[in-house]
């Protein structure tokens, strides 16, 4: 399970948080807070997208990661045998599929 956080506010973060702030303060009507609304919900609607993204991406790691850990322990084996397969064959304990040749001669 990774963890993470703790996440920090960057100052571009920090600016658009206090123009925001100050938009809101500063609307006097219902006319003058509407283009405020409309650009916090493209904000967020594109935070919400960027989010998203994020996730998939994280899944789609995980899942590769998943199948290399697999790879890997596959390869292991085949490693594994060969090499018990290497050490028969030096020390003179051939099987009889070990013996077989496609040359007649040998």
């Amino acid at each position: 399970m990774a963890a993470m956080g703790p996440f920090e506010h960057s100052t571009e973060r920090e600016f658009a948080l206090a123009v925001n702030r100050r938009a809101i303060d500063d609307c006097s009507s219902l006319e003058a807070l509407k283009p405020v609304a409309k650009n916090l919900l493209e904000g967020w609607s594109s935070l919400h997208t960027a989010l998203q993204s994020l996730m998939l991406e994280n899944i789609q790691l995980r899942q590769a990661m998943a199948k290399q850990q697999t790879d890997l322990e596959a390869a292991e084996e085949l490693i594994q045998g060969a090499s018990i397969l290497i050490d028969d064959l030096r020390g003179g304990r051939q099987s009889k599929k070990a013996k077989w040749s496609l040359w007649p001669f040998g």
